[in-house]
């Protein structure tokens, strides 16, 4: 379960990095060619998390953050893909916000279950 740990915790670096820029090249209007791209990363994103949830789980982490942390990873899928739906207009900023929020969320708590991995223990 220590390589699984690791492959996640790369994947939620480098694919949060990745879909941050993504995000703002989006953002700021010159490429909505690359929507699906940022998409599709995305939920590897959350997949990376609810991987590191379910090691965390195994590894006698607090049930209470792993649950957190699966639901977070339901949450930030569905903004996501639904977002374009929403206050659309002149207050859709707010969604995007919220959107980056959840997405910033999503990788911290990839990075804080790796630490409670890798702190525990009792080993996966």
């Amino acid at each position: 379960m220590k390589n699984a740990t690791t492959v996640a915790q790369a994947l939620t670096r480098g694919l949060g990095l990745l879909l941050l820029v993504l995000g703002i090249i989006i953002w700021t209007g010159n490429a909505d060619g690359i929507i699906p791209l940022h998409r599709f990363l995305g939920i590897v994103l959350v997949l990376a998390l609810w991987t590191l949830a379910y090691v965390a789980s195994q590894s006698g982490v607090a049930m209470g953050v792993v649950a957190f942390a699966v639901a977070w990873g339901l949450v930030a899928p569905i903004l996501g893909l639904s977002q374009e739906h929403i206050l659309s207009g002149n207050g859709h900023w707010v969604i995007q916000i919220l959107h980056l929020v959840i997405g910033l969320g999503v990788i911290v708590l990839g990075e804080r279950l790796a630490k409670l991995i890798k702190a525990s223990a009792r080993p996966a």
